[in-house]
């Protein structure tokens, strides 16, 4: 803050004056995080809301460890799509499933030049503090906010968020489905608008690090999670073209009816499982109190796993069952509403079997007619082959288990919008 300070004050005593008024409006903020902004029209009541997040997982999966980068020396730009707008932002650094420190030479975040490549808006590049400070060493498990910036992010752009590590790290854990391409260079490069080329070795769709992004916006903003495995999490979808299915129902819902902004936060994970097993990071059970319930202004959770804990562990539907019935008592419990999704056709797939189709079957009858979920959204019959419905179009997929860009830009569209409202 004082940095922000003596940049725009000529002398102490106009410093001091600004830093008497930004104390008087911090007396305005309040136990929630809310800001309430005077100003000549309607007061302006705003707070900090999720614009962007992803969940982390070990780079160990399904018992293999993954081909991850060693960073030394280099500077890592993350590009994210955000689903609000606000006045400000702040971006969180984390450190989780790690044995070693993390130390970051310099932070840097600003608005992508454009929909693809590594420039940035140099005119809107800031550099990241944490308690003031210009670097930032989070130790095993740590995470951080950074302080707030005074940067304006507008719904669906682009932030980019730009890391110096000079110290050898090699990342324990991750988001491999990244759907953005980021780019490392030599040396620290932060500030810079373009980073020099350093070939195709330089490039990768995963994230490291940084896990969100929120935004000053409106108090009343809600927020829609999605929590799930690969299918939710985008894989196989365009890369650089925010077509997972979440981002599809995102950018058809940037508001409710009366106004009211809305954020779609995706929370998947391939090869995630809803409740048998960690092995590609916790269940989706275990993850619900942080990926979901202790989010801002959550109102909607949207549900679609267990297709994993069908084909990797064979899990019984009863147990499957039972974790959806814990997942809506909780998310009940905090007035949040939970929409139930049927899982996907396999046939054709390696996940098929008589014993794990029986299985699908069984979950998504009690998904449909069970009547504990407050909406049902039917994917199965969305993406479902009219010739042979237990499997996915073959139009609409390249392995019969994840639909491709068209597969999920139709799951995305057949979304009733009224179920927000």
């Amino acid at each position: 803050m004082m940095t922000s300070i003596r940049r725009y004050c000529g002398n102490w005593r106009q410093a001091g004056y600004l830093l008497a008024a930004v104390c008087v409006l911090m007396q305005v903020v309040g136990a929630q995080g809310q800001v309430v902004v005077p100003g000549a029209g309607p007061t302006v009541d705003r707070k900090w809301v999720d614009a962007w997040a992803v969940s982390y997982l070990p780079t160990t999966v399904n018992g293999t460890l993954q081909a991850v980068p060693t960073f030394h020396n280099q500077t890592l730009r993350l590009n994210m799509f955000v689903k609000l707008g606000g006045t400000a932002l702040r971006v969180k650094l984390t450190n989780r499933f790690s044995t070693q420190p993390l130390v970051i030479g310099g932070a840097h975040v600003a608005l992508r030049r454009s929909a693809s490549g590594p420039d940035i808006a140099a005119e809107t590049d800031h550099v990241l503090t944490f308690d003031g400070a210009g670097t930032l060493k989070l130790e095993a498990g740590e995470e951080a906010w950074s302080d707030p910036v005074d940067l304006v992010v507008k719904q669906y752009e682009d932030v980019t968020v730009s890391l110096f590590l000079p110290e050898s790290t090699t990342p324990e854990a991750f988001h491999p489905t990244g759907l953005k391409t980021q780019y490392v260079a030599a040396g620290d490069h932060c500030g810079d608008a373009t980073l020099p080329s350093a070939g195709v070795d330089s490039r990768n769709t995963m994230y490291f690090f940084v896990s969100d992004v929120q935004v000053l916006a409106p108090a009343k903003s809600r927020v829609i999670v999605t929590l799930g495995d690969s299918i939710t999490d985008g894989a196989t979808a365009a890369v650089n073209a925010n077509a997972a299915w979440p981002d599809v129902l995102s950018k058809r819902l940037p508001a409710l009816q009366d106004g009211t902004p809305v954020s779609v936060i995706n929370m998947g994970i391939g090869s995630n499982r809803l409740v048998s097993a960690d092995a590609a990071g916790p269940t989706g059970l275990k993850r619900l109190e942080e990926d979901v319930l202790s989010r801002p202004n959550v109102s909607h959770l949207i549900v679609l796993e267990g297709i994993n804990d069908i084909s990797y562990e064979q899990t019984p539907a009863k147990e499957l069952i039972a974790a959806y019935e814990q997942i809506i008592d909780k998310a009940h419990a905090k007035g949040i509403k939970v929409i139930g999704v049927t899982l996907l056709p396999i046939q054709n797939s390696r996940k098929d079997t008589p014993a794990n189709e029986a299985t699908r079957q069984a979950v998504n009858k009690w998904i449909r007619e069970a009547n504990r979920f407050d909406a049902v959204l039917e994917f199965e019959k969305v993406v479902q082959d009219p010739q042979n419905p237990l499997r996915i179009r073959q139009d609409l997929t390249t392995d019969y288990v994840h639909p491709n860009t068209e597969g999920y830009r139709l799951m995305g569209e057949s979304i009733g919008l009224d179920l927000f409202e």
